[in-house]
Parts: C-alpha cells; structure tokens; sequence
C-alpha cells in the first residue's frame, strides 16, 4: 500500500518519477496562487529567488523557477497522474523523449494500439491532428496525443528520413508492472516497468514462481524504468539488503534523513545482474544505487538518467495539486545521483545488455555449455571472476552483445587481439593470408594438401561470418577435385565489409583423421564504389610457415582468392 504524509493538513505522497505518456498541465486559478506561494517559500528542496515567489501566476511562477519536475496539475490531470504511475493510462501506449522534430519513442507497449499500426522505437512524432509538436514541452506534446477512450489521433510520423502519416486508436493500456520469465535454463528474467503500487506484489510473485521454476540466478531489467513511489524502491530494496539504509534525502536545511529497505520474506542472494540505461530514472536508480553500493549485484548497461530529486504531492483548496520537489536523495552511502546518475560496472550501450548477463551468469551456473573449461573465456569485471561460454558467445544471438562486453573487462587478451576480434571467438585459430577489396560475387576456392572427405565439410565446419553482426552467410560447396573445394556464397556479400573465413577441426580426410589445426582468414569486401582489380593467380596462397597442418598430409593450405564470378 501507498504511504501517506500528514503535514500541516495537506495530504502528500512521496513520488520519483520521469515522464510516462501522461497528460499536460492546465493554466492554473488565481485563487490557488498564494498556497503555491506558500509551499514554495516553506517546502522546496533550495532557496526559491524572490522574483519567483512575485510572479503574477502560477504558469510564470514555475517557469521561473525552472524546475521541470514541480508540476501544477488539475484534479483530472492528477488522476491521470496516478495511473501513468500505476500502469494504467489512456492513450497510445509509447515512452517518449523530447526531440527536435518532436517527440521520440524510446519503447512500445506491448498489446497496445501503437504496436498494432506498427510504430516503433526510434521513431520521431512530428504532428498530431495537423498541429507541430516540435518546440512543445513533454506535457503540451503528450497533451494533444492523448484523448477520450474510443477516439483517435492522427500522427505524422518520421522514421529513417521518411515522412508517414497514420491513424492510431485511443484506448485504455494497461500492462504488468513487472514481467518475469527463464531465460537460458535456469536464469529467472524480471522485467520491471514502473515502481506503482501494485509492483511489490508483482515481484514477490515473479521471485517465487520463477524460484519453483529452477532459478539459481537473476537478471532485474530496469531499461527505460521511469521511476514511481519512493516506498516501492523500498520494498524492493529489501530483496536484497533487507532493513538497512536504502537511501539518503537532504532537505532545504541540509539536514539527512535514511530511509530503511523493509525486509522481506525472500533474500535474492544467488548472482544477480541489474540492466540499465539512459531512461532508467528515480526509483529505479535508487534501487541500483542500493545493490552497487552493497556490492548485491552487477550493472550492465549505460548510465542512468540522473533524476536524484524526491516530489511530493501537495493538494490544493480547488482540488488541483501542486508535485513539488522537497528534497534530493543520495545512494545508501551518500553517492550523488542528482544530475550524475548511477555508472555501470560493466558499460554496454551498443547491443544487448540482457545477452551480455545471460552471457556473464551462464558461467556461474552448472550447465551443459560450459561444463568444459577448454570452452570458456575467463574475464574480470566489478572485483568477479566470471568464465564466459565460448560456444553461446560464438552464436549470433549473443555475438555483438559479446563483442562489446569484451572491450570493457579485464582479460588475458592483448589490445592487437581486441583490435582483431577474431582471436575473442575463435582463440588459438591459425590465421591464414586474407584478402582485400574482395567483390560482393566472389567465389572462393580452398584447397588442402590431400584427398578430403567432402562428406565432413558442412556449414559447422567450414563458416563465411560476417566479423559485426555474426551473420553466418549460407554457404554451398562444390568439389574440384579430391583436395580443392569451391566455397559459394548463397547471397551477395555486402560491400566495405569484414568477414572471417573459418575452418575447424571437424573436417576429415578420407582416412578419417581431423585435420590438425582450426584456421580463419580475413576477408574484406569492396567498398560499393571502389573500383577493383582481380589477380586470379596461385602465387596469392599463404607462405609455408603460415600453411595449415593436416594429419598424414604434412601441410594442407587454404587458397583464397582464386575464383571470380564464374571465372
């Protein structure tokens, strides 16, 4: 349940919060001036200027101030207030951030009418109903998308430099303030949207359904959180540090005040990661302040927003209400959060922070994938230890997210290696002369020293990987002869690109031995408007010292760059 403040007759509730897609604040009375006044000089977290305190109206009033979190609300606007909060809101169903053009969706909700017409993160609204949102605060934007339930607005939309317009329907959105689920065996995903007051006992579900269902290790997703009620933060924190200190607030008297976790009936003590990024505000940075500072988990992501402010809601005599801010609050030891937002240990800002901690726990679990410890990576990153599955690196799903990671831990490789990449994923592999400028139709013809069984050469044992997304191009292969395979590319390869030619171990000659080494060579493409000169000839191969070593052969070589289109 919400907690509520009795103070000098006013009813107020203690709130964190961004922005949900809510509606704008109304043009206030005249008669609820002086009590604004009033709650200003007395209640604001700093000094308020006496030129704020003698503005004619309450809009000048705020605006002069100039904080974008003390908000004037009508009792209607309250109300929708509340339920942005609690995950229940009438509109579209997008998180926004303010742009140039307009206004940007960061996300989409699912099951919401945003999803259904098919708008998409990323995406920038310019116009609704004809009229320009460029310019417009947050709220005004938000103000004239939303409407009546049954109702609809019609958006310009720009996506990828493309101007669209489209209809989309009002209607009531609601989804779960938190979503959990197994991801890789045994690791419980719990995705939390918003810190209302239903989530408490949402997670307590999620912890204990997913606990029945194998959980050993945890990922908390507060990606685009926005933040809620400070007494949620609470309630959560103590999963973790049951009834210590979860935060500190300093009020316009530099005085501090700590606020407890409330202890909980379940302790998460098992390896936990926390993914955030640059929306992830207020309470969500509270609870990730909490478990960095108790040293409870690992944070992957980006920097979080940087909202260390605490509003409360102050009703006034015409049933409006005034969110003000009264204080600014601190990690459980006193790290600034206001304006610097909580680091991560591990930054991930390119690709999928939730691949790279299913990644980093895979290795502190008892699974089939990294039982062999020839297969895993070993890395340091916030005073651990972990031991990465090579093979789950080496798959395109977790491959970016794997890449990146690699280049903001401690690890045995060397920055030549990191500059490479090739070695992250296919350590000990001899690598063989590449090629440069290779055309987008090129053939590729490998040849080894002996007769091959052509039977072991498949997609898992000879690979075209493209070097940034993991992309495997599909592949045919066409004998020349008993040692000489032609390699064809199903697709085009696409220009100014890297790509890694690999061979592994699983290929046999016709006596059923492997050959002794795995191999790759490097291949990069043609830029689509360079112009490029092919050389079909022999005296492109390797030098002998360089020469793949295959059993009972003495040295087999790989022969890039000897075919042509249907040369």
């Amino acid at each position: 349940m919400l907690k509520w403040i009795y103070k000098k007759n006013t009813l107020m509730i203690l709130v964190l919060l961004v922005s949900l897609l809510i509606a704008a604040p109304a043009a206030a009375a005249d008669a609820t001036l002086p009590e604004v006044r009033t709650l200003l000089e007395e209640q604001y977290v700093d000094p308020v200027p006496s030129e704020v305190l003698t503005a004619p109206s309450i809009q000048e009033t705020l605006q002069k101030l100039g904080d974008p979190y003390t908000v004037y609300m009508t009792a209607e606007e309250y109300q929708n207030f509340i339920q942005s909060i609690d995950m229940s809101v009438t509109g579209i169903g997008v998180y926004i951030k303010i742009a140039p053009e307009g206004i940007r969706i960061s996300s989409i909700i699912r099951n919401s009418p945003a999803e259904e017409v098919g708008l998409q993160a990323g995406d920038i609204i310019t116009k609704a109903d004809g009229q320009s949102l460029a310019g417009l605060s947050q709220e005004k934007a938000v103000g004239l998308i939303k409407g009546p339930e049954g109702t609809a607005v019609w958006l310009s939309v720009l996506r990828n430099g493309t101007n669209f317009n489209l209809e989309v329907p009002r209607r009531v959105v609601e989804i779960p303030n938190v979503e959990g689920k197994i991801v890789h065996e045994n690791i419980g995903y719990m995705a939390i949207h918003t810190f209302g007051e239903k989530t408490p006992a949402e997670f307590d579900q999620a912890v204990k359904e997913l606990k029945n269902k194998g959980a050993k290790a945890w990922i908390v997703d507060l990606r685009d959180n926005p933040g809620g009620y400070l007494t949620t933060a609470l309630s959560l924190a103590g999963y973790f540090i049951g009834d210590q200190t979860a935060l500190q607030t300093k009020d316009s008297k530099g005085i501090y005040q700590a606020y407890l976790g409330q202890k909980q009936e379940i302790t998460l003590s098992e390896p936990t990661i926390f993914l955030t990024n640059e929306n992830s505000a207020s309470a969500s940075e509270i609870l990730t302040s909490v478990v960095k500072d108790y040293d409870k988990a690992t944070i992957l992501g980006n920097k979080t927003y940087g909202k260390g402010s605490v509003q409360t809601l102050f009703p006034l005599s015409d049933g409006s209400v005034l969110k003000m801010t009264v204080a600014k609050f601190f990690s459980p030891y006193r790290h600034e959060i206001n304006g610097v937002g909580v680091s991560p240990d591990i930054p991930i800002v390119n690709s999928d922070s939730e691949k790279a901690a299913e990644l980093l726990l895979a290795s502190t679990l008892d699974s089939s994938v990294n039982a062999n410890e020839e297969d895993r990576v070993q890395v340091f990153a916030d005073n651990k230890s972990w031991k990465i599955p090579l093979k789950q690196a080496q798959t395109p799903d977790y491959w970016q997210a794997y890449a990146e990671m690699m280049g903001n831990v401690g690890s045995a490789y060397t920055h030549e290696e990191l500059e490479k990449g090739w070695p992250l994923y296919y350590p000990d592999y001899q690598e063989l002369n590449g090629l440069q400028d290779v055309p987008l139709d090129k053939k590729f013809t490998v040849t080894f020293s002996g007769p091959i069984n052509w039977e072991t050469v498949t997609a898992q044992s000879l690979e075209l990987i493209e070097k940034e997304s993991g992309e495997r191009v599909p592949l045919e292969f066409k004998p020349l002869s008993d040692d000489k395979l032609q390699v064809i590319p199903g697709d085009l390869l696409k220009s100014g690109k890297t790509y890694w030619m690999v061979v592994h171990r699983t290929i046999q000659d016709q006596k059923g031995e492997s050959i002794r080494e795995n191999a790759l060579a490097v291949i990069k493409t043609a830029a689509s408007d360079t112009p490029v000169q092919i050389q079909a000839s022999r005296s492109q191969k390797p030098p002998q010292s360089e020469l793949l070593k295959m059993s009972d052969y003495g040295q087999a070589i790989m022969d890039i760059g000897l075919v042509k289109g249907n040369q």
